[in-house]
């Protein structure tokens, strides 16, 4: 009798268990479906990350015209010529990205709505961009992944270039991002790719330098701006970063993109492993308990 009933409390311990190792599961498996709706919600076009400049800047000299749908569109085709694609990739990304300053014509905290990394992006990057260390760089951010900072669509003159110079540097073309306290471009092949006004110069930096109203022709329909770009274009311009940099910042931004992933797919993992879990303790124990039937019946048929 005694043994009975260790056996009842043995089996009602583990049904507990089994029970709850069930709901855990189900809770963990509900948590991990919500957060990867919500991780998923931006690359699915759900939701937007990032809010929209207002309809001025948009309809702009500088503003939005045409979204690039296929970042492989950005690419030279079979056959193409340099120059006439280097011309067509300045002009691609200007038509693609809205430039938009909240105040003056420089970057400030009002900015940081449209450059900090949205939390629907990567919430990641996003928590990180509220601590101290990280706060300067994350809350001003400007992506070296194309696609990236297309989907953004809004970007300053380094913006702009970063995207340009990462789809001739994927390409093995030769290229270079200079930037001067006013202005920054891309230079490639002895040509200036100005992809922040849509304006492609065939010549190289150092001959504008020498001559800066070399580049009145090209930027002609900019007429208010030409003083400001005399002026860039006259200085002395410095590479913003090398090869190896800008490497390992996109290596960075793709490390970041896997792993924002991680924690919802785990969350799921362990509650369906939960689930399984509790399901076969529970096969288990009405298994076992079959068996307990079938012995007792067998002694009372033969007693």
């Amino acid at each position: 009798m005694g043994d009975a009933i260790k056996i009842r409390d043995r089996r009602q311990r583990l049904a507990l268990i089994a029970a709850l190792l069930r709901a855990l599961g189900v809770f963990s498996a509900g948590v991990g479906t919500a957060f990867l709706l919500f991780v998923s919600a931006y690359p699915l076009g759900l939701v937007s990350a990032y809010p929209a400049p207002p309809a001025s800047a948009i309809e702009g000299p500088l503003g939005f015209a045409q979204r690039v749908a296929d970042v492989d569109d950005l690419y030279r085709r079979t056959g193409e010529p340099m120059q006439p694609y280097l011309e067509r990739l300045t002009t691609a990304v200007a038509r693609g990205m809205v430039h938009y300053w909240t105040e003056g014509d420089r970057w400030s905290e009002a900015d940081a709505s449209y450059t900090r990394i949205g939390v629907f992006d990567n919430y990641l990057l996003w928590m990180l961009s509220f601590l101290s260390e990280y706060r300067e760089n994350l809350g001003n951010y400007e992506f070296v992944t194309p696609r990236k900072a297309l989907d953004r669509g809004y970007g300053f003159c380094s913006q702009v270039s970063k995207i340009v110079y990462s789809v001739l540097a994927d390409q093995g073309i030769e290229a270079t991002i200079y930037s001067a306290p006013e202005h920054t471009v891309v230079e490639s092949n002895g040509n200036i790719l100005d992809s922040d006004y849509g304006v492609f110069v065939p010549h190289s930096l150092e001959d504008v330098q020498q001559d800066p109203s070399i580049i009145d022709t090209y930027y002609a329909q900019f007429g208010p701006m030409l003083p400001l770009l005399r002026r860039a274009y006259g200085q002395d311009w410095q590479p913003l970063g090398t090869a190896e940099d800008f490497n390992g910042v996109r290596a960075y931004e793709a490390k970041f993109e896997r792993l924002k992933w991680a924690p919802p797919l785990a969350f799921l993992a362990i509650g369906i492993l939960l689930v399984t879990i509790g399901i076969l303790l529970q096969y288990l124990l009405l298994g076992r308990g079959r068996l307990v039937l079938q012995r007792v019946c067998g002694i009372a048929r033969s007693s």
